[in-house]
């Protein structure tokens, strides 16, 4: 038997065939459920690295919100405000939630809330004693948005998840069809070169192209 063959006699081990068959059906699995994810990361991972090709304009306003009747009430009885309940009503006028920071100052009768966004922001600023509450707010477009959410700026902790999660499954993507490829005589020596090929090509261009301090 050829020295060569016997390198690869254990792909033809049943334990082998097993390892294949579940590399392939991870793979396959792996592919249509990131289908949309790799869509979405792969052309955004272009769209960042041109950002002049998009415009990423972006609209400023302000507008005023209503506050309920009895977080008015409490305060001009009380002098003090359920912050649950105000959260709340900003809620269902704005679907905004979860506050990056919220800062009150119940002397002068004044609460600032913070809703840093993909692409924009949202601060809103409650006068007490005037029964108003402002909202001033910047949004981007879909390009900027989309840009945000390839790196994950200010969209959240589920997000967040989501982005770690399919990281960790596009690993096993390209793992698994690393495995599969060692099942495949006809195309594993070319395979191999060209992951060779391709690892050590992005290391040649950072060491010769990419600028750095020494």
């Amino acid at each position: 038997m050829p020295k060569k063959n016997k390198i690869w006699r254990w792909t033809k081990s049943n334990a082998a065939k097993k390892i294949f068959s579940l590399s392939r059906w991870l793979h396959i699995y792996i592919s249509t459920a990131l289908f949309s994810l790799l869509i979405l990361f792969s052309f955004t991972g272009i769209t960042l690295n041109h950002p002049q090709w998009l415009s990423t304009t972006k609209q400023a306003d302000t507008r005023t919100l209503t506050l309920p009747q009895p977080i008015i009430s409490d305060w001009a009885d009380n002098r003090n405000v359920e912050l649950d309940a105000l959260l709340l009503a900003v809620r269902e006028q704005t679907g905004l939630k979860n506050a990056k920071t919220i800062e009150q100052d119940l002397e002068i009768g004044e609460i600032t809330l913070d809703y840093p966004l993909p692409a924009g922001y949202a601060f809103i600023s409650i006068y007490l004693d005037e029964n108003v509450a402002e909202l001033e707010y910047e949004k981007g477009n879909v390009w900027s948005v989309l840009n945000d959410l390839h790196k994950g700026r200010h969209s959240g902790s589920t997000w967040s998840w989501l982005i770690d999660i399919s990281a960790v499954l596009m690993i096993f993507f390209g793992l698994t069809g690393l495995v599969i490829l060692f099942q495949q005589a006809r195309y594993r020596k070319t395979g191999l070169w060209l992951v060779v090929g391709g690892s050590l090509l992005p290391a040649l261009i950072y060491i010769l192209a990419v600028p750095a301090l020494n």
